[in-house]
């Protein structure tokens, strides 16, 4: 089933977000092409524009894909990869024009509620520990820190016991 919903970001902007479309996938490759820094996210995106788009093609062909969109042009794009034991590993970036705008908040409340129609039982992710932003926005969905690895944390949320 798919479906899109509407927010308004902090800035009054109308922003879609909705399941992925092929149609988008430039548009995507463009904001992963404009993220600033580059690298910046435990080493993503990509520095090298062929890796990078390389990495794009693979999560799209790998994962159950979302999108944010302002005026039609990718700005936040979320990823599920299908784990063990019905859980699912998340991904998230939200382009930086469109950072602290409520825009990941809305996009993963959306992933969240279509995990839980989908049945998984468990949504995990990766973050740098220093990642201060993210941190906030996951404890706010109710993500726990499970344990560290490196200079990362491991979190999840348990949608259904």
């Amino acid at each position: 089933m798919s479906f899109a919903q509407t927010i308004k970001s902090k800035k009054g902007h109308l922003i879609a977000i909705m399941p992925y479309e092929e149609v988008y996938f430039k548009s995507l490759i463009r904001m992963y092409d404009t993220y600033k820094p580059l690298g910046s996210v435990q080493g993503l995106p990509p520095l090298d524009e062929h890796k990078r788009h390389q990495w794009v093609q693979d999560i799209i062909s790998n994962g159950i894909n979302f999108l944010a969109l302002y005026e039609d042009v990718v700005v936040g794009h979320t990823s599920l990869f299908s784990m063990p034991a019905n859980w699912a590993e998340y991904f998230i970036f939200i382009h930086q024009d469109f950072q602290r705008q409520g825009i990941g908040t809305a996009i993963s409340l959306y992933v969240i509620d279509w995990a839980k129609r989908e049945n998984l039982s468990t949504i995990w992710l990766t973050v740098e520990r220093k990642n201060y932003i993210a941190i906030s926005l996951y404890r706010k969905l109710g993500f726990k820190r499970i344990g560290s690895t490196g200079d990362s944390w491991d979190m999840i949320l348990t949608l259904s016991q």
